[in-house]
């Protein structure tokens, strides 16, 4: 279900440029404002957004580039910290990916981690803009974001 490190390390950079240029991934988004989020809640939401890029069992290169742009704005400015703490997220929810039942579970589990509604609003925001970032929402995804959703009360 998860992509490999080897697959990211050997072309996640090039092809990430390659489908911002070729897709407009960045073009016409705010930039993501994680100001006041704590180490606890920019975890949880990099593993919720990581859970969300292999919830239809397909990467799009536009959803691994939007999840470096979370990296970036939760303060991961090199190569190498972005590298460790997106390998650091495959590896924490990577065991929880055998079932989609087991998925949605840790997903829900993640979101009590958001203690205020506007961290819960930004949350589900970065999680429904990667889920359409490749122009479409498959089933599996609008069914985790609606996890999600239950999950943070809105």
């Amino acid at each position: 279900m998860f992509a490999s490190v080897a697959f990211r390390r050997l072309g996640r950079s090039a092809w990430a440029v390659h489908s911002v240029a070729r897709f407009g991934a960045f073009s016409h988004h705010h930039p993501m404002n994680l100001k006041g989020f704590t180490e606890q809640e920019c975890q949880g939401l990099l593993d919720l957004a990581v859970l969300a890029m292999y919830a239809d069992g397909h990467l799009a290169l536009v959803e691994d580039a939007r999840v470096q742009r979370l990296l970036t704005a939760m303060g991961c400015d090199s190569d190498y910290d972005r590298d460790k703490h997106y390998d650091a997220a495959v590896s924490r929810v990577s065991r929880h990916s055998q079932t989609v039942e087991v998925a949605r579970a840790h997903a829900a589990t993640l979101a009590q981690v958001f203690t205020t509604r506007e961290h819960r609003r930004q949350a589900y925001d970065v999680l429904s803009d990667l889920a359409a970032s490749d122009n479409q929402v498959a089933p599996q995804e609008g069914s985790y974001l609606a996890v999600v959703r239950q999950a943070f009360q809105m």
